[in-house]
């Protein structure tokens, strides 16, 4: 079924963008909606927190989103004492998170409050990361990630116990097969006849029917994190052939997957549940303002640009954002609140389309306004800790992609850093931390970047320029 209807027609619209074809539903398509798992960001470790899932919400509101993997542990022992460490905002719905372990019950007690206590949408237990810190323990029964593998019986055991703990859905992410090192002979667990009996072992004994398949085996010792992304070769056919052998389950595919093209073409047969988009929308958020309107049908951003074209701002576009809790009456959060689970900060369920962010200029604009509010949070923190500036920096960093491909993004990263060095100067003689200002910060160094790259519409800031002058980093 096309939903032509909802995206514009055909023809060039009026900013000269070509349409792109009609979205189709698939099976996991219901009540007219399409499956939220179409596109998704991958987790990744130290960058998908909370301010770089907004930055993404703000570029797109339809991608699936997801946490950094969280130890079993740390939820079980941790989260009351710690709720800023499973901390999102409402507006980053849908969301998954995305547990570490490798003990039945201590994973069902996670899934239990992340479940319960933070109401994701969705569990899902880790099985393809590679790291030598969780896959090589002295104590091979504590290892998890990409070695939970080896045994797929206690996979399946892990994820019924959590599909027994909970009410939302529970998933696993898993690599193609694993091998002891990149040299050795030895794969017997690294062949499409491996995988195939992985799922069918797992599906069976847990009833878990989304897989989600990094497209490359890992390495379990001897090469780092970084080389088990790029140095084993990618296998997407492999991926597809899992589809075309398990047509009652879902599989999305991760893994090499660069460009939206790139995306669509594995889409095309619409034998796979989801694309997984990671490294390539981390770098490059921009990467996702087409994500909307190319794969779930919605209204292009275009459009929404010309609507308040030759307008240098619309006044008050954004008047609606601002901290509010999920479970009380709508008051304001104020500065003595704790980073709690489920505070929301951007007006995104509007229909008020001048809100939507359509340039660098508006994510960054609006995206700093959250900075600041974050920032008067932890204005003690930032005060003790004059030289970490551990929560502005996190700010900083979430961002720092909308410089890709900007000519002059390199300075905007240089003049962020420059910036928090004068912060500490200004903390060490003495000012008080609430004369700081995050969105000063943004905006100054915004101004590195050329103004037609900065007011550019989003979507052409998906690829980096050709030119000399697009640097990133």
């Amino acid at each position: 079924v096309a939903l032509s209807e909802r995206m514009g027609g055909g023809g060039d619209d009026a900013c000269g963008a070509t349409s792109r074809p009609p979205v189709r539903y698939t099976r996991w398509d219901s009540g007219g909606r399409i499956d939220s798992h179409r596109i998704s960001v991958a987790p990744m470790l130290e960058c998908t927190d909370t301010h770089f899932r907004r930055v993404c919400r703000l570029v797109s509101r339809r991608a699936h989103l997801w946490t950094e993997m969280v130890n079993q542990d740390a939820v079980v022992h941790s989260w009351r004492s710690k709720p800023e460490m499973l901390a999102y905002g409402d507006e980053e719905h849908p969301l998954t998170v995305q547990l570490g372990g490798a003990s039945p019950e201590r994973l069902a007690l996670a899934a239990t409050v992340c479940d319960a206590e933070y109401r994701y949408d969705e569990i899902n237990l880790n099985c393809g990361c590679p790291s030598a810190r969780v896959v090589n323990k002295k104590d091979v029964a504590t290892c998890f990630g990409a070695a939970l593998m080896r045994d797929p019986e206690h996979v399946g055991e892990c994820l019924r116990r959590m599909r027994e703990a909970v009410d939302v859905p529970v998933t696993v992410k898993h690599r193609l097969g694993v091998r002891p090192t990149e040299k050795s002979a030895d794969d017997s667990m690294d062949s499409y006849a491996f995988v195939s009996d992985f799922v069918d072992v797992v599906n069976q004994s847990s009833g878990v029917e989304h897989f989600i398949v990094h497209a490359r085996a890992a390495v379990l010792s001897g090469l780092s994190t970084t080389g088990n992304r790029t140095v084993p070769p990618l296998r997407h056919r492999e991926v597809h052939a899992l589809a075309d052998d398990f047509p009652r389950l879902g599989f999305t595919i991760n893994g090499g997957v660069e460009t939206l093209d790139q995306a669509a073409e594995h889409l095309e047969s619409g034998k796979l549940r989801g694309v997984m988009l990671g490294r390539a929308a981390y770098r490059n958020p921009a990467l996702l303002a087409e994500v909307d309107a190319r794969f779930y049908g919605d209204e292009p951003r275009e459009a929404f640009r010309e609507r308040y074209a030759g307008k240098a701002r619309v006044a008050g576009r954004w008047d609606a954002d601002g901290f509010r809790l999920a479970n009380d009456s709508g008051g304001i959060r104020t500065e003595d609140d704790r980073l709690g689970s489920r505070g929301s900060f951007f007006a995104l369920d509007g229909t008020d389309t001048t809100s939507v962010c359509v340039t660098r200029r508006d994510v960054l604009e609006r995206y700093a306004a959250y900075g600041d509010a974050v920032c008067a949070m932890n204005v003690h923190a930032v005060a003790r800790f004059p030289n970490a500036l551990l929560t502005p920096r996190r700010l900083a960093k979430a961002v720092l992609g909308l410089g890709h491909g900007a000519r002059g993004g390199g300075g905007f990263r240089r003049a962020c850093e420059r910036e928090f060095g004068e912060w500490t100067r200004r903390l060490r003689g003495g000012e008080p931390p609430e004369t700081l200002s995050f969105s000063d910060l943004v905006r100054g160094a915004a101004s590195e970047m050329d103004a037609a790259d900065l007011d550019a519409p989003l979507a052409s800031c998906a690829t980096a320029r050709a030119h000399g002058e697009a640097r990133y980093g």
